[in-house]
């Protein structure tokens, strides 16, 4: 999961700088660095890996919502107070059922 990937104790943001600080500055409303550390972050992974069709950083959201194992953890993944908002944006994959007989 994304706490294994950084650790909450190094920084609270997933994507941080070296210095531990997130790419947004609230007072300018600025990502500085973001879009150009994104795009070298892209290139590298399509050269470097079997993944062949770019994504941006909120297709990574929808996957952990559609990736969970029920729509109440894809619910608490993503913070969402309410089930339905989850349901209908991010839950992406068809639900596997197990027949009765």
């Amino acid at each position: 999961m994304t706490l294994a990937a950084r650790p909450l104790d190094i920084a609270p943001w997933l994507f941080c700088t070296k210095r531990g600080e997130g790419y947004f500055d609230e007072e300018t409303g600025q990502a500085s660095g973001w879009d150009s550390m994104w795009q070298r972050f892209m290139a590298r992974l399509l050269e470097e890996t079997k993944i062949t069709e770019r994504f941006t950083e909120h297709d990574l959201r929808g996957k952990v919502g559609s990736d969970a194992e029920s729509l109440e953890r894809a619910r608490q993944l993503l913070g969402h107070a309410d089930t339905k908002i989850t349901e209908r944006v991010y839950r992406r994959k068809p639900e596997v059922v197990r027949p009765l007989r």
